[in-house]
């Protein structure tokens, strides 16, 4: 299923790459008697008649004793001493440790629908049984299927879905003494480009499959293909992700969950090194929604807004360094427009281009203390730090002046 201009649905799986590394902590070692960093090396002493035993006078001629000269002492750095071979093997030990950790806590799915057969992955987060996977992958199922690494089997239940996010919680009953492991969740706000990412799933069918890559990107916004309202903070990957992967783990390579496998971008259907992760610190908000109230109700400011050209920072009369998110559009009755933020009063087309902008609205460059950089923080920030209810303090550039607007958030409609 395209879900955006060719960008594919794994509705069969993602399964993103990890490349591991190793960290072999170095130590020294010195001579079988070492001396310590920090002990002293006396210096040279004059002999006179002052410090020789007993005091008194002496014909022999002062004598000195010279400092001894300093001596390198063998350092040993085990990385070193490893060969090309034993590091490789080492690397792979990781990955066979990390696969043997977790993949009793990862599942695949199997659907039946109206429309046909379905297949994706999903991974486990609680001791009740209850199964996070992609939206799409359970989207109008009558039968869900779920297998075990092990091959237990069984029959599992949509609790609660949200599409914005293409996210689902699958519940299983589990019988008394029945072997749950649950996964050990990561944290996404803090990953940066190029840390490990492996992922597992079920791609094409071939069940319990890993694979390894780096995080590409952080903090792209990803529509969810569902609704008007897009994904925030999704992770990028070169793992390979494949149909099948789709509702699957993306981990760290502590073995823990950063992410949830959701789409690839592609021209023929299958993985071309560009794949999607719906951030973990989402899921954390959501899936305890869903499997409470079996529903997610998100923040709303009512606003829409574009990213800082050269031409609308020329326009606004801002350095050009200056970054935020620029209000275009404000909805009517809704918590912007009550707390009397302003839009420009011109237009700008698509790409943020001004049309016929007036740069007469408000740059928004702070919520609640945090630097905004773009549309994509303030979305970013809103659905993993705010609810319905909530108050937050914008900061905002109005006329070449810095002011604070405080707003209370409703419900997306």
């Amino acid at each position: 299923m395209v879900r955006m201009t060719r960008i594919k649905k794994i509705a069969a799986g993602s399964i993103l790459s990890a490349v591991a590394v190793i960290s072999i902590a170095c130590s020294s070692a010195g001579t079988d008697d070492p001396v310590a960093a920090d002990t002293p090396i006396p210096t040279a002493t004059a002999i006179t008649s002052e410090n020789l035993p007993g005091g008194g006078s002496t014909s022999t001629p002062a004598t000195v004793v010279p400092t001894p000269p300093a001596v390198d002492l063998p350092v040993s750095n085990p990385v070193a001493d490893l060969t090309s071979l034993e590091i490789i093997k080492a690397q792979e030990q990781v990955l066979i440790d990390l696969f043997e950790q977790t993949v009793d806590s990862v599942v695949r799915i199997q659907t039946a629908s109206r429309t046909g057969a379905g297949e994706g992955s999903g991974w486990i987060w609680d001791v009740d049984g209850h199964i996070v996977t992609n939206y799409h992958v359970v989207e109008g199922a009558t039968q869900i299927k779920v297998f075990f690494f092990d091959g237990r089997e069984y029959d599992g239940r949509v609790v609660g879905f949200n599409s914005q996010a293409d996210l689902a919680v699958v519940k299983i009953d589990l019988e008394p003494g029945d072997p749950i492991q649950v996964s050990e969740l990561g944290n996404s706000t803090d990953l940066r480009t190029g840390q490990m990412a492996i992922a597992l799933g079920n791609p094409f069918g071939q069940e319990f499959s890993m694979t390894q890559g780096i995080v590409s990107a952080v903090g792209r916004l990803l529509p969810s293909g569902f609704e008007r309202f897009s994904i925030p903070a999704v992770i990028q990957t070169d793992a390979a992700i494949n149909p099948g992967n789709s509702g699957g783990p993306l981990l760290d390579i502590d073995g823990r969950v950063i992410g949830i496998n959701t789409q690839i971008r592609s021209e023929s259907g299958s993985n071309s090194g560009v794949g999607f992760a719906v951030p973990v610190d989402l899921a954390k908000r959501v899936v305890p929604n869903l499997i409470e109230n079996g529903e997610h109700r998100y923040s709303f400011i009512g606003i829409s807004g574009c990213e800082l050209t050269n031409d609308t920072r020329n326009g606004l009369g801002v350095d050009n360094m200056q970054q935020g998110a620029y209000i275009t559009d404000v909805s009517p009755n809704r918590p912007a427009q009550e707390a009397g933020l302003r839009a420009d009063s011109g237009s700008f087309n698509l790409e943020c281009e001004p049309v016929s902008a007036q740069f007469n609205g408000d740059l928004i460059i702070g919520v609640d203390g945090r630097d905004v950089k773009s549309m994509d923080d303030l979305i970013a920030y809103l659905a993993l730090n705010t609810s319905p209810g909530d108050d937050i303090v914008l900061t905002i550039l109005r006329d070449g002046s810095e002011e604070l607007v405080v707003l209370t958030l409703t419900e997306r409609p």
